[in-house]
């Protein structure tokens, strides 16, 4: 008995030291990029021709004569045969929990489907595919989007789907539409209390819920439906999927902006599947098929929901080059689009925003927090070394917040602080330079303008208010650094789209919104490479191709610096490396 017992505890013994030890994955070997067009960002040392990678690190860059460095080890060689190789992009504003989600519902988006009659063709099309019970999500409907778009009510989903409960998210992610089953289903009727007068459920003249959800209060009932939706299929390989995808479009890193979760498991699961090496219990779970196996994917840094710091860990800092918390975030006011961005001027009163945007005349939105809350928050993580983030996308908005920061001036020392403000739409040239005084960073929402420019100049906002938006280029002036986002899964987190889109500011229907704030490729590609590792605060790990740091890089198909402005969104992502390694997609 006691052999048997020596020799299972012998056994129990080896595999805990098999899984501890056992490396996650192949590293790639020592590798030599030749013959290419290789941008480094650096400018000291801007385009080479040759880049030796190994452990993970760039070695060495120039041209031939690096060969001279390498030695006799075996390395692998491969010819870029005159493809361009530059830094990986940084994702610095990204939602990959939500990506998640919404990997698993029904896309209703403008992007999918050209006309209001589409939309629900393929919604109704869905429906008969499910089974009866089964929950069904769906994502993407935006009256600008779509102009001729009619917005669905709980009489209209319950026609369509009678046996289903429904919930539906809007394109802007702060608006939503359930039927009568999802109702009943998350325990919400015409007698529940709104959340909140700027969180609520809409209702008809009578007080009869109509169908209507605005803003994330008043949504929480309806989470667990969108739970029930995703446990259709993998959760853990769907995040894989995610993360897969942010590669597949060039992102090396990514940063998500307002984590929100209720378990705990959530976070191992993005640390299992980014982190340099997974912790014993990752590789545990891995190995009986409880997480994915691990495989090269983006690094990935979060910031928690400002309602989620009791999952902050007991001291700020990154201990991980390839994940972290980085910091938290709240929010200050809400969307453009459902009447919540916080302005010092009404929106504009129009058959879009009357009718179908719900704004009612007189809107200029509101704060979502009060000024003694907002500074209690900033006092509390800023002293404990915590980067925060705020959301603001109206002038008053961001003026508030900024008089909060300052109010605390005296008493907090933001010299050497990274603080950040998110969207920054309605930014204005007073406001840019009390953020450098400040020390804080703007993160642009740049795709406001190419998919909502059109109607934020003619229904929103008006043309003056319209051509002011997003002053890129004046920030840029000012002599700081900013970075852009997609804000995805509002948007796909395309880097070149994005780039295009600061380089233009060109609005759908082909209009220019303040062409003095058009900015360089260049600096475009800085604001996504160099100036968001700063962001982060990993500027001395990647962001530009040195010596030292590490290998994160992209092969693209031709040159952005060359490409014509209206094209530099067609550029393909031919391959992605983090830390060397090739990350198949």
């Amino acid at each position: 008995m006691k052999r048997i017992l020596a020799a299972l505890l012998f056994v129990i013994i080896g595999g805990v030291l098999y899984i501890q030890f056992t490396p996650d994955y192949q590293q790639s070997p020592p590798t030599l990029f030749t013959n290419g067009n290789i941008l480094t960002l650096n400018p000291n040392q801007p385009t080479v021709s040759a880049m030796f990678v190994e452990d993970g690190r760039i070695r060495a860059l120039g041209g031939e004569d690096i060969l001279t460095l390498i030695g006799e080890e075996p390395i692998d060689i491969v010819d870029l045969q005159g493809k361009t190789l530059m830094p990986g992009f940084i994702d610095p504003h990204t939602h990959a929990g939500l990506s998640l989600i919404f990997s698993s519902t029904i896309d209703l988006s403008g992007f999918t489907h050209a006309s209001n009659e589409a939309i629900w063709a393929y919604f109704v099309g869905t429906v008969k595919k499910a089974q009866p019970g089964e929950v069904l999500v769906g994502m993407g409907l935006d009256p600008i989007l779509t102009p001729d778009i009619q917005l669905p009510t709980k009489a209209s989903l319950d026609a369509m789907a009678p046996n289903n409960p429904v919930v539906i998210f809007s394109q802007s992610l702060h608006n939503y539409w359930a039927n009568s089953l999802a109702f009943e289903k998350a325990g919400v009727s015409a007698e529940t209390p709104d959340p909140s007068a700027h969180s609520y459920y809409g209702r008809d003249s009578l007080g009869v819920l109509n169908g209507l959800i605005v803003e994330q209060q008043a949504f929480l009932p309806f989470l667990p439906l969108v739970k029930e939706n995703m446990a259709k299929g993998s959760i853990t390989d769907r995040a894989k999927d995610v993360m897969t995808g942010y590669a597949r479009n060039g992102n090396t890193t990514i940063a998500t902006a307002g984590m929100s979760m209720e378990d705990p498991k959530t976070l191992m699961l993005w640390q299992h599947l980014s982190a340099a090496e997974s912790t014993f219990m990752g590789k545990l779970l891995s190995a009986i098929d409880q997480l994915p196996k691990r495989q090269p994917l983006p690094r990935h840094f979060i910031y928690l929901r400002h309602d989620m710091a009791e999952a902050l860990p007991d001291t700020p800092g990154i201990s991980d080059p390839a994940y972290g918390i980085l910091g938290i975030k709240h929010w200050y006011d809400g969307s453009p689009y459902i009447g919540s961005m916080y302005m010092d001027e009404p929106y504009g009163t129009t058959t879009l925003t009357r009718d179908q945007l719900y704004i009612p005349p007189g809107t200029r939105g509101e704060a979502l927090i009060e000024q003694d809350k907002l500074k209690t928050f900033i006092r509390k993580y800023h002293n404990s070394g915590w980067q925060i983030a705020i959301h603001t996308q109206g002038n008053a908005a961001i003026r508030e917040v900024l008089d909060a920061f300052e109010a605390l001036s005296d008493e907090l020392d933001f010299s050497q602080s990274r603080h950040r403000l998110e969207h920054c739409l309605m930014l204005d040239s007073l406001q840019i330079m009390r953020l450098k005084k400040l020390n804080i960073t703007p993160s642009f929402h740049v795709n406001h303008i190419t998919y909502y420019g059109d109607g934020l100049r003619t229904d929103l906002l008006g043309e003056q208010r319209a051509q002011a938006l997003l002053p890129i280029a004046s920030t840029g002036k000012a002599g700081f650094r900013y970075t852009l986002h997609a804000d995805q899964p509002m948007f796909e987190s395309k880097p070149f789209r994005l780039i295009q889109s600061a380089v233009e500011r060109k609005t759908i229907s082909g209009e220019i919104l303040g062409e003095s704030e058009r900015i360089s490729t260049l600096e475009a590609i800085r604001a996504l490479t160099v100036d968001a590792a700063w962001q982060i605060g990993l500027e001395d790990q990647i962001g530009t191709l040195e010596a030292g740091k590490l290998a994160d890089f992209i092969i693209v198909d031709q040159n952005p610096l060359t490409t014509e402005d209206s094209l530099l969104q067609e550029i393909k992502v031919l391959e992605t490396y983090v830390g060397g390694n090739r990350i198949k997609f």
